[in-house]
């Protein structure tokens, strides 16, 4: 994945990539999140998105859901804040034997 290239606004690409990276690395780090990578694509309607691909490294305790959609939708926030007007679709990408927390 590349350097996001923001509109509207006028968020620098970099400035957008590293405050999203930095959000969800630190976020994430009891989930293993290791690298972030972020690429403007365009949804099934064609629609302008930004792709977000969070990978995470496999840790030794079951990966609570809601801590992962609580940070997605931080960086979503924080990417809104900063000027981007994109829909951000995050996706993470685990180890096939990470273990996810049961809903109680």
């Amino acid at each position: 994945m590349t350097t996001v290239d923001a509109v509207q606004v006028g968020v620098a690409p970099g400035d957008l990539e590293k405050a999203l990276s930095d959000l969800l690395r630190e976020r994430l780090q009891v989930a293993g999140a290791e690298s972030v990578a972020v690429q403007p694509d365009a949804d099934h309607e064609g629609t302008p998105i930004l792709a977000v691909e969070v990978k995470h490294h496999l840790v030794d305790r079951p990966i609570e859901l809601n801590e992962v959609i609580a940070a997605d939708r931080a960086a979503r926030d924080l990417a809104w804040q900063m000027g981007e007007r994109r829909f951000l679709h995050v996706e993470h990408v685990y180890d096939e034997k990470q273990q996810v927390a049961r809903s109680r």
